[in-house]
């Protein structure tokens, strides 16, 4: 009998073990189960607020704005943007084509004034500053003023006529009238040639305005990549109920 009751309460003793053992283990469970759900919605929610923040710093770059200031000056809608690495080309660019225009103008002027009073010098121009630039050409084409005249005159051009006292010049010698002439169309081709930095002034605000636009643009759009996102599924009662992979993809 004393066997019987001794085996009787071993059997309720091993029972009473592994339920209090089945009841620890399932709060345990229940435990770090609700603990990892938490980490995961509270890393969720951290990348949904950045992903709010980084949309509000693209947002807040106008590509209309970064248009008009690369426009006005080349690589200052990239310092709008942030983006001198590429913007430093298109400023570069401004200032060796305005020095260039500069230079160009300054040296076409040296030559001019040297070609008049060279005038002076050798054809007796007088008052050389109140002369325009019909005047010079047509002293390089003709020895005098009388022989221009008469040119007119059979021409029956005789609006273009110059008044002999104010207008005069008479060449000393053909060489001499020859180098004035070289001289005069240098400046002229000096002055021709500055249409190159002014047309380069032109595109490159152009091209500026283009790239600062695009890139101010590019970061308003999303991403074209695919996008995996796990996801832990659970129970009602917080019991891991397996794992889901979200597939996205921006257009």
């Amino acid at each position: 009998m004393k066997f019987k009751a001794a085996i009787f309460l071993t059997i309720i003793l091993f029972t009473a073990s592994v339920c209090f053992s089945q009841i620890k283990e399932t709060q345990s469970t229940d435990y770090v189960n609700l603990e990892l759900k938490e980490k995961y919605s509270a890393y969720k929610q951290s990348k949904k607020n950045l992903n709010v923040g980084n949309k509000s710093q693209a947002s807040d770059k106008s590509p209309a704005l970064a248009l008009l200031y690369s426009i006005i000056l080349p690589g200052a809608g990239h310092f709008y943007l942030n983006r001198m690495d590429v913007g430093k080309y298109f400023l570069g660019a401004d200032a060796l084509s305005w020095l260039g225009l500069i230079s160009l103008n300054v040296y076409g002027d040296d030559i001019r004034d040297d070609s008049r009073t060279y005038s002076v010098e050798h054809a007796g121009v007088t008052d050389k500053d109140g002369k325009d630039d019909d005047f010079y050409t047509n002293i390089g084409s003709f020895s005098n003023v009388y022989q221009y005249n008469n040119d007119k005159l059979l021409r029956g051009e005789y609006h273009l006529l110059y008044d002999v006292n104010k207008y005069y010049w008479n060449w000393d010698n053909t060489n001499n009238q020859n180098i004035y002439e070289q001289q005069r169309k240098s400046s002229e081709r000096v002055y021709n040639s500055r249409i190159i930095f002014g047309s380069l002034l032109i595109a490159n605000r152009v091209v500026s305005g283009i790239s600062a636009y695009l890139i101010a643009s590019s970061k308003d759009k999303k991403s074209s990549s695919l996008h995996f996102e796990p996801e832990l599924l659970y129970t009602k009662d917080f019991d891991f109920d397996g794992v889901k992979i979200n597939i996205a993809k921006n257009f």
